[in-house]
């Protein structure tokens, strides 16, 4: 009796040392996550601040202007923003950068063209998106714009900087999901291995492969929902710790109900992978290691 309780409040340890472990992984690896979800979408506000300006000649009418901002704003997959700036807007910007002095010298003249002021969406941020663009509203409308007008070293540059910092953040994920997998496994490992003369007496009295598989399998979905649920209440408190931190935050959150509401479809999505991965992990884990104890010869279980 004293023998079997020893050996169930053992099970139930080895069972809370698996949770933990997997939980504790799950956690760190969703704030990796997060963290590169986050990191990404300040790369693309930077991409994004980018801009060309598509220059009018001298005697285009506004309208016409006007006309191609609404084109440009109608294709959303490469144009985050297309703003038309007239002649007197155009020269308001440049006396807040430059002073009044520059056009006292001009006698009034004001040379600066009508524009339309584009910013591309992120994934088009590289030179040579920007030269197809350029080139694409250049095509039949030399008569109407005198030039696309942007900073290709700017582009170039920006371009390289983040394709880097993407494959850096590509490549530490990848090593970060490898070694988690890697210790629950190790895990999950030692899990069974303290089962395995379990194992070799279901085989002894006739128990096939799956029939012994399956209340362990069914162990590992359980351990690896109840792992997940956990690393999720985890990042919950750490998010709702950082909030509280930072009023900031807070604020502008409550001011920007799509804002909020953005951020918490984000954090479903990052849960909602969390949880997936600590149940395939586990399944997977406690899968191989149950083939491995299955099939061992019998001196080796010793």
């Amino acid at each position: 009796m004293v023998m079997l309780k020893s050996k169930h409040r053992s099970n139930i340890l080895a069972e809370i040392s698996t949770v933990f472990s997997m939980t504790l992984l799950l956690t760190l690896f969703g704030l990796f996550i997060y963290f590169m979800w986050t990191a990404s979408k300040k790369s693309s506000e930077i991409k994004e601040q980018l801009s060309l300006d598509i220059l009018f000649h001298e005697n285009v009418d506004s309208q016409v202007a006007k006309m191609i901002e609404k084109q440009l704003k109608s294709k959303e997959e490469m144009v985050k923003q297309a703003t038309f700036v007239s002649k007197e807007n155009a020269k308001k910007i440049m006396m807040k950068q430059v002073g009044e002095d520059a056009f006292e010298i001009l006698d009034g003249v004001n040379p600066l063209p009508t524009s339309i002021h584009v910013n591309l969406t992120a994934d088009y941020v590289n030179p040579d998106s920007a030269e197809k663009f350029a080139k694409s509203i250049m095509k039949g409308n030399e008569h109407l714009v005198s030039e696309v007008a942007y900073n290709e070293a700017q582009f170039l540059e920006i371009g390289n900087v983040f394709k880097n910092f993407e494959l850096i953040m590509l490549f530490l994920s990848g090593t970060l999901l490898f070694v988690a997998i890697l210790l629950i496994y190790n895990t999950i490992r030692l899990a069974v291995f303290s089962k395995r003369f379990l194992l070799r007496t279901m085989q002894l009295v006739g128990a096939k492969s799956s029939f012994i598989r399956r209340p362990f399998l069914y162990r590992s979905v359980y351990q690896g929902f109840i792992s997940g649920m956990l690393a999720i209440t985890a990042l919950v408190s750490i998010w709702y710790l950082f909030i509280n931190l930072n009023p900031s935050i807070i604020v502008s959150l409550s001011m920007n109900k799509e804002l909020l509401q953005k951020e918490l479809v984000e954090f479903g999505i990052i849960a909602s992978g969390i949880l997936l991965i600590g149940i395939i992990i586990s399944f997977t884990s406690t899968y191989f290691a149950l083939n491995k104890y299955i099939w061992i010869k019998s001196e080796k279980l010793y």
